[in-house]
This record gives C-alpha cells, structure tokens and sequence, in this order.
C-alpha cells in the first residue's frame, strides 16, 4: 500500500469549512442513511478512490459507493481538491447496457474486488453487497398496501354483517345482555393480549431475519432514543443537556441559555447547537428548540427512521401480521355489533352493548396504530437493551445513559426549561410563547412565567 497516499485520502476533509447542509448532511438526508451508515459509506468511497488511483485498470464502485461518488461530483471544488490529492482525474464513466459495457463493468468488478480484499481485506457486506441501505432488511415488499386492505377489509366486513346477522340471531336471542356482556369482555380482553403477544414474537422474528451487517444493528443513542420516543424534541434536550453539563452552555438567570463558549468539535449535533445560540445570542428553550427542529442536521434522524419504519410497514412478512391482527379484531366488532342490531331489532336495551361496541371500535384503531409503531418504539429499542448493549458499551457515556433511563438524567437546572415546553406543547401551544413571555417576566418575577423557572 501507497501509506503516504492513503493517510492524504483518509484525512481529507469533505466537510470543510462545516455547513447546515454540508456534504455529509446532504448525503445522509438525501438517501435516507443514518449518520453512522454515512460515514461507513464515505469510508468505502475513500478506499475506492484510491483504488482508482493506484491502478492501472478500470475499478467499479458498488451502488452505495457510487452514490457516494455521484455526490462528491456536484460539490465540484471538493472533487477537484481530492483528485489533485489522488494524483490523478478520475473519471465517472456511466453504462450505457449494452453487451460491451456488460462484460467491461463485469470484470471491473472482479478486479475491483481482488485489489480491494489486498490492500483493504474483505469487503463489509452493507456498503459492497447490498444496493441501498434497506436491502438488508431482507423485506419482500408486500402485495397490497396495508391502506388499500383496510379499505376492501372495511367493506367485506359490511358485507359480512348480514349472513352474520341470520348466523348469530337464534344463538343471540337465548342470551340474555348480562350475560352476554359477561362472556364477551373477559373474550375480548383475551384476544386482545394474545394478539399483543403474537406480534411482540413476531416482530422480533422479523426482525432476526435482517442481515447481520444491517444499520439497524449499529444504531447511535441518539437514534434509539427518537425511535423510542417519535419525537426529535427529546433528542434535542439530549444534546442541549451534554453542552450544559460540559458547560459549554450557561443557564442564564433569566432562564434563558446562551453560549458561554466555543470549543472545537467533531460532533455535528454539538456544532448545530453552539452555532444557532451563537447566532440567536441570549435566548428562550423554546425559540431554540424552534429553531433547531428545521435544521438538516438534525432531521437526518426522523429522515432515516421514519423512512425504515414506512419501508418496514410495506414489507410482506409485516402485512401477513397486520392482516391477521386486522381480521381478529374485525371479527370481534362483528360478534358485538351483531348483537346490537339483534336487539335493537328486537326492541330490547342495548346501551351497554352499543357503548362497548364503540369503546372496542376506538381501542381497534388504536390497538392497530400502535401495531405499525411497534418495532420502532419496543422492538428495536429493547433488543438493544437485551442483546446489543453491554455495561462496558454504555458506562459513563452519557448519551447511552439517556436512551436507557430518559429524563432521569438530565441536568437538574436544565429538568425544569423541559418541563415547561412539554406543558406548553401538550396544551396545544407551539413553544413559541415561552420566548416572549419568558423574556418579559421571567427577569422580574418567574412565577409569572408559568413554569419555566420551576415548571
């Protein structure tokens, strides 16, 4: 190996000087890849480059390096700074499919995987095996999108509720209501936990099924704790905590927080926040908080994982699972709202029924949209606090600490800001009003403020 060469390559900045929407941003929001995934791939695309320029003979770049590469290329000063780095202009040449090209690309592969394996050893799976980050999931997307079933599901049970009505009546007609109620709730209470059970075994068998080179075994704190949560508000505080416990952020007395002082980092959630206070000056957690929800870096979280969870709900072997949890429930509503019609039919009181029926109907709904949450919110994160994570991994890295235990470890000066914009967003406000109203009366009287002081 090239040493001197390769040290060049593998200290190159592509990031320079650091922008909201900078290479590696724009990278992992534009092809949905977590941070971690990024700069495996940013990684790969490097070693590639110096196989581009230390061989004599074509390379070819797998699809997610390719990637990679497509994007170095639109930030064209970066390029031309690598290539004079490399020595050497490499060239994007596209495919044209036809035969020649076929067989050029073919054996550039193969070569490429021979220098590769070298001067690098074996190729990781998720960057040169697979052709996107989902891949790995092993997911055969399904037939039919789970909305279209529930649309043709909602009509055939219509259509069933009338030969259910003649099925049901006579045995319905022996069974007095309180009886009826008796029987029904203990029924439906044990169809509901043995369909939770299924799904909390399922899921995880799903799950097992990824390959073993997937993102999602290489998720970062920070991720877990969105996809705990499904809110990038409580990855903020996270962040916003770590500075103030570095203090590198002061609470001011006014309860506002502002940049005590710069300091050098890596650690782009951190740049993001000491930049924006640093631009805001003095302000209020909640014009922060506003401010730091639209900013790229951040988004790349939800980006990603909600785009898993989208790309997981598709997936067949998930559709088989809500399709059976779908037709349980179904049929339970089916038996109750039978039993409302035969007796309003037959002019007997039937508020109780009609109300459990309604209540059944509401927790259906629910029942089933937690279903498409599941992996996100349980699963995942609790194979991780199961089988993933060691005590030698997450001891005194905080940010572990704050997936496992949650706002028990915030600062305890930082607790009460927190509070107070998860009071004001729970009322239904957008936590803007913090700002003004914080700016005003907390200097004076912060009692007045309605909580942020001591919220």
């Amino acid at each position: 190996m090239n040493q001197i060469l390769w040290n060049k390559i593998e200290t190159f900045e592509f990031d320079q000087p650091p922008s909201e929407y900078g290479f590696t941003t724009r990278l992992a929001c534009e092809n949905y890849w977590t941070n971690e995934f990024t700069a495996q791939a940013i990684l790969e695309y490097r070693k590639f480059m110096y196989l581009a320029a230390t061989s004599d003979f074509m390379v070819s770049p797998s699809e997610i390096v390719d990637v990679v590469w497509h994007q170095h290329l639109i930030f064209t000063q970066s390029y031309q700074s690598f290539c004079s780095i490399l020595q050497k202009q490499v060239q994007h040449i596209p495919s044209t499919h036809n035969r020649e090209d076929f067989d050029k690309f073919r054996l550039a592969k193969e070569r490429t995987s021979f220098l590769y394996e070298k001067e690098f050893g074996a190729q990781p799976k998720n960057i040169w095996g697979f052709k996107d980050i989902f891949e790995s999931l092993n997911l055969q997307k399904a037939r039919f999108k789970i909305r279209t079933f529930i649309i043709f599901g909602i009509i055939g049970w219509m259509l069933l509720s009338i030969p259910a009505y003649f099925v049901l009546r006579p045995l319905y007609v022996q069974i007095d209501n309180p009886y009826f109620i008796t029987c029904f709730i203990p029924l439906a209470a044990i169809i509901i936990l043995s369909l939770d059970y299924f799904n909390k075994r399922q899921l995880c068998k799903i799950v097992a099924g990824f390959d073993p080179t997937c993102f999602i075994y290489s998720l970062q704190p920070y991720e877990l704790v969105y996809l705990k949560t499904q809110k990038l508000f409580h990855v903020i505080n996270g962040t916003v905590n770590e500075l103030i416990e570095l203090e590198l952020v002061r609470i001011n007395a006014d309860y506002s927080l502002s940049l005590q002082r710069n300091y050098a980092t890596t650690d782009t959630f951190h740049w993001q926040v000491s930049t924006t206070l640093s631009d805001m000056g003095s302000t209020h957690y909640p014009q922060l908080i506003q401010k730091l929800e639209a900013k790229p870096i951040f988004w790349i979280i939800p980006n990603t994982l909600d785009a898993f969870r989208k790309y997981f709900n598709k997936s067949k072997k998930f559709g088989m699972l809500f399709y059976i949890n779908f037709s349980a429930l179904m049929i339970l509503l089916l038996l109750s709202f039978t039993r409302v019609v035969t007796g309003t039919l037959r002019e007997k009181p039937v508020l109780q029924i009609f109300l459990l029926t309604i209540m059944l109907g509401l927790i259906t709904v629910q029942f089933l949209m937690r279903l498409t949450r599941q992996v996100s919110t349980i699963i995942i994160p609790n194979i991780y606090k199961e089988d993933i994570l060691s005590k030698h991994q997450v001891e005194n890295i905080w940010a572990w600490e704050y997936f496992l235990m949650g706002s028990e470890v915030l600062s305890p000066y930082f607790v009460p800001l927190v509070n107070y914009v998860t009071k004001n967003n729970s009322s239904g406000g957008d936590g803007s009003s913090c700002g003004s109203s914080c700016g005003s009366s907390c200097g004076s009287s912060c009692s007045s403020c309605g909580g942020c002081g001591g919220g």
